[in-house]
C-alpha cells in the first residue's frame, strides 16, 4: 500500500528524495540516479535543499503524482514554483506538462537570449531532436558567442568546427585502451548504459543575468510532455559559476579522451610542457593569435 509503479505519459524520470520531519526539512534533486553508477561512474549533478519552504513544491509534487498521476500535468506543480530561498532566485516545475503549461519553447527562448557565454552538458541530445538541439546548434554557429558543449555521443549538426567560431560538443569516447596515461587509465566503467549523464545548461555565467537550468529534465519533447522529471531553474552568479567549473571541467576531460583517439594527438603520459627555445615556436603562442583561444583565454582568466 505504501508503493506505486508509475510511468506516467512514458518514464517516471524524476531523481528525488524528500524529507520532511520535525528535525530535518530537506530534498534532493537533479540527474543524479541513486545507484552505484549514478554516484560512481556517471558525470552527474545534485541539488540538496534545506528549509521548509524550499521543500514544500516537492512535498506538493510528490502528492500529486500518487493521487493524481493521470491528470498529473494538469496540477499546479505542473507549473514554476518558488524555492522560496533567501537572497536566491530559484524554482522548480515538474513534469509531465500540457500544451498550456509546457516549458520546453520558453527555456529554448531564454536560452536564445544568450549574449556572452553558453555551456551545456546534455545527454542524449543525439537523439532529441527539436526546438533545443536547433536553438544550441544555432548558438554554436554564432561567432558572438563563446559556446562549450558536451554530449554522450557525436551529436550530427554540430560536426563543423570553425577556427575563429565555436567548439563542437565533444562527447565521451570508449574507454581508450591503448597509451591512456593516468588518471583515464583507472577510470571506472562498471555496468552498462552512459558515462555522461548530465542535464544542465549555463547562460551567461560572466553577466548578472547569470542563470543555469538543471534536473532530470532531459530538454526533450518527452521530458516535457510525457515524463515525470524535475526541473529548476537557479538565477544567481555564484551557483551558474560552479555550473560552468563543472562544465569546463568534464569539457576539458573529455576533449582529452576523443584527441587521444586521434593517433596523430595520442599522448602517452600527461606532463608539463617545456619552455619554447630560442628561435622555437611557443606552445602557447595560439592562445593569442586564434581568435576562439583568444576568447577563451580572456574569459576564463
Amino acid at each position: 500500500d505504501n508503493v506505486k509503479r508509475q510511468h506516467m505519459g512514458n518514464l517516471q524520470h524524476n531523481k528525488t528524495i524528500v524529507v520532511s520531519s520535525p528535525g530535518t526539512s530537506l530534498a534532493v534533486c537533479g540527474s543524479t540516479n541513486f545507484s552505484w553508477r549514478g554516484f560512481f561512474v556517471q558525470s552527474n549533478n545534485a541539488v540538496v535543499l534545506t528549509g521548509t519552504k524550499a521543500i514544500k513544491p516537492f512535498l506538493a509534487a510528490f502528492e500529486n503524482y500518487w493521487t493524481n498521476a493521470k491528470t498529473f500535468r494538469t496540477t499546479p506543480s505542473a507549473t514554476w514554483k518558488s524555492l522560496g530561498l533567501t537572497g536566491i532566485s530559484a524554482k522548480v516545475a515538474f513534469s509531465p506538462h500540457n500544451a498550456e503549461n509546457a516549458l520546453l519553447a520558453t527555456v529554448a527562448a531564454d536560452v536564445a537570449k544568450t549574449k556572452s557565454t553558453l555551456l551545456f552538458s546534455l545527454a542524449f541530445l543525439y537523439q532529441t531532436p527539436g526546438i533545443m538541439r536547433d536553438t544550441l546548434i544555432k548558438a554554436t554557429s554564432n561567432n558572438s558567442l563563446f559556446v562549450y558543449g558536451i554530449s554522450d555521443k557525436r551529436v550530427g549538426g554540430f560536426d563543423l568546427l570553425q577556427t575563429d567560431g565555436n567548439v563542437a560538443p565533444v562527447f565521451p569516447s570508449a574507454l581508450v585502451k591503448k597509451n591512456t596515461p593516468q588518471p583515464f587509465k583507472a577510470e571506472p566503467a562498471g555496468g552498462g548504459g552512459n558515462r555522461m549523464h548530465h542535464k544542465f545548461i549555463v547562460v551567461d555565467f560572466d553577466k548578472p543575468s547569470a542563470r543555469v537550468y538543471l534536473g532530470s529534465y532531459n530538454f526533450s519533447n518527452p521530458a516535457d510532455n510525457s515524463n515525470g522529471e524535475n526541473l529548476l531553474l537557479i538565477r544567481d552568479r555564484r551557483i551558474a559559476v560552479s555550473y560552468m567549473i563543472e562544465a569546463i571541467r568534464i569539457f576539458d576531460h573529455y576533449r582529452f579522451r576523443v584527441l587521444q583517439l586521434d593517433a596523430g594527438t595520442a599522448v602517452t603520459q600527461l606532463a608539463l610542457k617545456k619552455p619554447p627555445a630560442i628561435g622555437e615556436k611557443a606552445w602557447w603562442a595560439s592562445s593569442y593569435e586564434n581568435k576562439r583561444k583568444i576568447r577563451d583565454r580572456e574569459i576564463f582568466s
